[in-house]
């Protein structure tokens, strides 16, 4: 790993778009443009290409210096971020359904069929097929690769796992929690939940902190669980499903729980954005609030945008709105993270949103990138902010 220093804060947008092809939000656009910070798009290069339009749903991973992604094909890329021009790529050939974990040096990643696949970097990147920096043409190399680990699950795999020591953990879509010893290749154990009638497509993984790990569910519920075992910490309910029909009932958990030293910060959609004690399961507070994307936190504010278009400034220990700001025509926001005194965040039609983040204020709101899908994710690396449009192509920024 290069001795750099480095500023990165995951921006993972796990908003949802389609319920068996249902469109709940709509992205719209706008024509407002304001540009008090200098933003400007350094690069764009594809990922892959993708027999169907959820290519930027897939949460790429940083590790050291390369962001590697997987399209929903199986093509796997490895893109360099301080020298672009030397990537690769690998076309595993399969139907993917998952974002990428990387652990222990091993590619970790989900199918529609239930199976999750485990592949060593160095079997990947030693069949690769080098391409251009900026854009990938040709024909990918394809083989078929024996996989290091290969286990057949109950159901989808929509999340990415989450790595723990050599354990592996995978949040099914029939509701279960699963643990993998990934040093024998078995199930080390289940927790079973619930499998609800209706239910987004969320990409939020499971979070983790020392000997636990944090799961938000379908259900309304999160669960605090040992991560050796298993066994249950404490179960709370952020908000009961409930409603004359299923959609009105929706209380999906699709974002990955903010797990601090103390707190576990956690929301779902038509329901309450919570605090929540780490170690008791006891709900410190809780304001309503449909949100569906990840929140970020500095020393005393949580930062959040709800699902009708606003951006909000909350004291962290209260729950007091220090703030709330309205996009230009309401357009629903991915996550806002905290970059120096700003808040970024994205609207979904490619919009970057820069905000004062002690006072609200609108900074910069420039069409910058193609749509962005609720499940797309980024990182920002010293000044330059890396992240998947809808359009299957990575996109580097720079924020002055």
């Amino acid at each position: 790993m290069k001795n750099i220093v480095k500023s990165f804060i995951l921006l993972f947008i796990s908003s949802c778009s389609y319920i068996d092809g249902f469109n709940i939000f709509t992205s719209g656009s706008s024509s407002t443009q304001v540009e008090n910070v200098k933003v400007e798009r350094l690069w764009s290069k594809s990922i892959g290409q993708s027999k169907n339009s959820k290519t930027g749903f897939l949460q790429p991973f940083l590790f050291e210096d390369t962001i590697y992604t997987i399209d929903t094909d199986g093509v796997v890329t490895a893109t360099n971020v301080l020298n672009a021009d030397k990537d690769w790529s690998y076309n595993l050939d399969m139907d993917v359904s998952s974002g990428l974990l990387f652990h222990n040096n091993i590619f970790y990643f989900g199918t529609p069929d239930g199976k999750l696949y485990g592949y060593h970097i160095d079997k990947i990147s030693s069949g690769n097929s080098f391409k251009d920096a900026f854009d990938f043409t040709g024909v990918f190399e394809t083989s078929a690769l024996i996989p290091d680990i290969s286990i057949q699950l109950n159901s989808e795999i929509a999340s990415a796992a989450t790595g723990v020591d050599d354990l592996v953990f995978v949040k099914l879509d029939d509701g279960d929690t699963v643990a993998i010893n990934t040093l024998s290749s078995d199930v080390a154990w289940v927790y079973k939940g619930k499998n609800v009638p209706l239910s987004m497509k969320g990409s939020g993984s499971i979070a983790h902190n020392q000997s636990n790990i944090y799961v938000a569910r379908d259900d309304g519920n999160i669960v605090s669980l040992t991560s050796d075992s298993g066994k249950l910490n404490w179960l709370i309910s952020v908000s009961p499903r409930s409603g004359r029909n299923e959609l009105e009932s929706l209380r999906d958990m699709e974002m990955t729980p903010l797990v601090t030293s103390g707190e576990v910060f956690t929301g779902n959609y038509q329901g309450n954005l919570v605090s929540i004690d780490l170690f008791t399961g006891n709900i410190i507070w809780s304001n309503p609030m449909s949100v569906i994307s990840n929140v970020s936190v500095d020393y005393d504010n949580l930062y959040v945008s709800d699902n009708s278009g606003k951006i909000y400034s909350i004291d962290r220990y209260d729950g007091t709105i220090k703030w709330k700001m309205s996009n230009p025509d309401n357009l629903i926001s991915t996550q806002t993270y905290v970059y120096n005194d700003y808040l970024i965040s994205f609207s979904i039609d490619g919009h970057i949103i820069i905000l004062d983040k002690d006072i609200g204020k609108l900074l910069s709101f420039k069409k910058i990138i193609d749509s962005v899908e609720p499940q797309s994710s980024g990182y920002i690396i010293d000044k330059v902010l890396y992240i998947v449009s809808k359009n299957g192509r990575l996109n580097a920024i720079q924020i002055n």
